[in-house]
């Protein structure tokens, strides 16, 4: 398999005359570094929706791109399977150099973009997290895996256990390629910014179902308790907000900032903190947690994940794991192991973290596509 830091970008072609259509169900601040990249190289056209973006605890972003269509999204035959208008029609009027969209199998758009670029030799290609959550996919499952591998260009994967999970139901190794999914935080905080001594915890995410906040909550209740000095900071919003604050509004030691999607702000809240936690099924937040130096701690059971960014922790090197199975009282039982390691050793994981975050960054995710989609097209 060709790996993703050998892939260039072809000298000469112009570049600036190919469309490329970038397909997303929603343009996350994560993704506006991919699109600012890609349109640096290609005339680029995003299809996205919308509508509502605030009321889920996303920011309203205006991406870079020659062109962005507003595309709704339905549901059809039934409440599991969803089409996004006008993707499969502006790919048969435009018949762009390439498509790069989300590998969601429940989008009969999706299918229906595939089909359209087979017919018409349009390169399509899928980027998405793979079966990393399936260890036992089901047959209908396989099948279609293994179909949309077969009918795209290139199955760009979220990380090495999204590659396996497709390798192991027989999707073929050419067609499979990792891009390390990654965001580029505006500001960072570098390890020699922090003291390793630090009073804050950090959660940084939505609080919606999956996250367990309240698990983290009764853990620093539990540090309170033993003695140690330790406050929560929570940055995010959700659907949770107002019943958590309400429970533990006599907690002085719980800071909620709400949704915050600056990152200056979310910095400044950072160096505050000794460690980041998000003790529920985690994914993207892991990596900001790098860019700010800041260990994560999260559970042990890759595959309940939200996406597989999660494999990027090494216990005891970059940030910490905990037993999920066990809940608050083994999730307490780490922050305390953590809490009374000296400053010195917090310091060493923090630069370690970062580390970390400077390599998944190098190539960015968005150059990573850019050159992954040029290949695409001279192929």
């Amino acid at each position: 398999m060709e790996p993703v830091a050998q892939i260039s970008l072809t000298p000469g072609l112009p570049r600036a005359k190919l469309t490329v259509f970038y397909v997303q169900p929603l343009v996350t601040r994560y993704r506006v570094e991919v699109i600012d990249t890609l349109s640096r190289l290609f005339k680029v056209k995003v299809f996205a929706n919308s509508s509502g973006i605030e009321s889920r605890g996303f920011s309203r972003e205006a991406p870079s791109c020659d062109e962005f269509v507003e595309t709704g999204i339905t549901h059809v035959f039934t409440c599991r399977i969803k089409l996004q208008a006008r993707v499969f029609g502006e790919i048969v009027r435009v018949r762009p150099a390439a498509v790069l969209i989300f590998a969601d199998m429940s989008y009969l758009s999706l299918w229906l973009a595939l089909l359209a670029g087979r017919a018409l030799g349009v390169p399509v290609v899928i980027h998405g997290q793979g079966l990393y959550r399936h260890a036992k996919p089901r047959l209908a499952r396989t099948v279609c895996y293994r179909a949309a591998v077969a009918l795209s260009t290139r199955y760009v994967c979220y990380s090495e256990a999204s590659r396996l999970s497709l390798e192991r139901i027989g999707c073929p190794r050419a067609k499979l390629i990792v891009a390390d999914n990654s965001l580029c935080v505006t500001r960072t905080v570098k390890p020699e910014e922090k003291t390793g001594n630090e009073q804050g915890v950090l959660f940084l995410g939505r609080l919606r179902d999956g996250s367990s906040v309240e698990c983290l909550i009764e853990a620093v209740e539990q540090l309170h308790r033993h003695g140690h000095e330790i406050v929560l900071h929570l940055v995010g919003d959700g659907e949770h907000r107002g019943r958590l604050q309400r429970t533990y509004a006599n907690s002085p030691y719980l800071i909620w900032h709400g949704a915050i999607f600056d990152d200056e702000e979310i910095a400044a809240i950072s160096r505050r903190c000794r460690i980041g936690c998000y003790p529920g099924d985690a994914g993207l937040s892991v990596v900001h947690m790098f860019g700010l130096s800041l260990p994560p701690l999260v559970h042990d059971q890759l595959e309940l994940h939200m996406g597989p960014e999660p494999e990027y922790v090494e216990h005891g090197a970059n940030g910490f794991l905990y037993h999920r199975e066990s809940g608050a009282g083994t999730l307490a039982a780490t922050l305390e192991q953590i809490w009374v390691l000296p400053p010195e050793s917090i310091r060493e994981v923090s630069a370690r973290a970062f580390s970390k975050y400077q390599q998944l960054n190098s190539p960015s995710l968005g150059q990573r596509l850019a050159a992954i989609v040029d290949s695409a097209i001279q192929q």
